[in-house]
């Protein structure tokens, strides 16, 4: 992991992501001309094809872990028109390639790939940065970015979302980053959409008058920022029970809230990866507060022993709220992101989701007193480690 970390690549990448992040104005003029190209577009065709009519009815679908990159794979691989995707991480490894490979199989077949990739998520980029891999002289990457059906900027916009377009009518969000880690070994989930309403809401950052079929896109944009009200609202809603699964978990109103809920009786579970690849020490921190200030009986923590990358909100057994977002304070307040909240009456979708949040539960080990921290582990933790 230290040579990944001072190789010359690894260097330059979190060098660039770093200094882009702190110090380049987040206002992108070629992203607000595509977002225009997107709309403009997307209108022609819906009203020349009769998209909105072709798929009146919204439908959700979960896959988790190495289910997602299969599916999305085999939904490229139809992709009739037009592809468009904004990812905040893509390594250049095996499946990162292999991706490029497929898009370009894509684009040979007359399809338009657009793609924005987030230039903040550069610096987690340490085995392989994919800007670098515009002057590769393999074929696969040559022909990626050599193709003139193939459209790629490099953002900042601080836009932490994953997102897959496909044909103006399916929508696939998500926390998984184009890297091996999120396919061969991490916990996360791609949430699939079919409905040109989605595609309509995120490329005009538009929000939506009414839930559609039980299911609504909530936004972090350049527009509005919608995660966090959404969470206070979720959290403080909840009658019986409140579950979370989370990758990085610390944000200081979002842990005031759950203590006040467990005081007033409302069961709340926490479940979180025993070690993550950053923010340790962040989450042991917002535990300790949870397990100390907390009503004990109505608080349940798990340690997975897995990587948790899923960003899970589940109240009361009947609502979900999941998607890019973690329960940061840059993530809900800052970052670009995409959640769909989902009303689980009679959905497949939502079961599903029960069902594997059983299975980590039973997997997991139970955090019953607050975990012993050497005396440095404030300051890793003030740091967000």
């Amino acid at each position: 992991m230290v040579k990944e970390w001072f190789h010359y690549r690894s260097l330059r990448a979190l060098t660039r992501g770093a200094w882009k992040y702190v110090f380049v104005k987040r206002r992108n003029l070629s992203i607000r001309r595509w977002r225009l190209f997107y709309r403009l577009r997307l209108l022609m065709v819906t009203a020349a094809a009769g998209l909105t009519q072709k798929f009146p009815r919204t439908s959700v679908r979960l896959w988790v872990d190495r289910e997602a990159f299969p599916r999305i794979r085999k939904l490229i691989s139809r992709a009739r028109h037009t592809i468009i995707i904004q990812m905040f991480i893509w390594v250049d490894d095996e499946l990162g390639r292999s991706m490029a490979q497929l898009l370009t199989e894509a684009a040979d077949r007359g399809v338009k790939v657009y793609i924005t990739k987030e230039s903040v998520g550069d610096m987690f980029e340490t085995r392989g940065d994919f800007l670098t891999t515009r002057e590769d002289p393999r074929e696969v990457w040559r022909k990626f970015w050599g193709h003139k059906n193939i459209r790629i900027s490099h953002s900042t916009q601080a836009d932490h979302t994953k997102v897959y377009i496909i044909d103006d009518h399916i929508f696939l969000l998500t926390g998984m980053n184009i890297a091996n880690e999120y396919h061969e070994s991490w916990h996360d989930y791609l949430v699939e959409l079919h409905g040109s309403q989605f595609v309509r809401q995120y490329l005009t950052r538009s929000p939506l008058d009414r839930f559609a079929g039980s299911v609504r896109l909530v936004m972090n944009s350049e527009v509005r920022k919608e995660i966090r009200p959404v969470v206070m609202d979720l959290i403080h809603s909840a009658r019986r029970s409140i579950v979370i699964e989370q990758a990085y978990f610390s944000d200081p109103l979002v842990i005031d809230a759950l203590i006040g809920r467990s005081k007033e009786g409302v069961m709340v579970t926490v479940i979180l990866p025993k070690t993550t690849d950053i923010h340790h020490y962040s989450n042991m921190k917002s535990l300790t507060r949870i397990l100390l200030e907390g009503e004990q009986k109505h608080v349940q923590i798990f340690l997975s022993p897995r990587m948790i990358h899923g960003k899970i909100i589940l109240v009361d057994h009947q609502h979900a709220f999941l998607g890019s977002a973690n329960l940061i304070t840059s993530s809900l307040d800052e970052m670009g992101e995409v959640n769909v909240l989902i009303d689980g009456k009679g959905s497949a979708a939502f079961q599903k989701l029960l069902d594997v949040l059983r299975d980590d539960l039973l997997i997991s080990r139970p955090l019953n007193s607050p975990p012993v921290l050497a005396w440095f582990s404030g300051w890793l933790a003030w740091l967000k480690l």
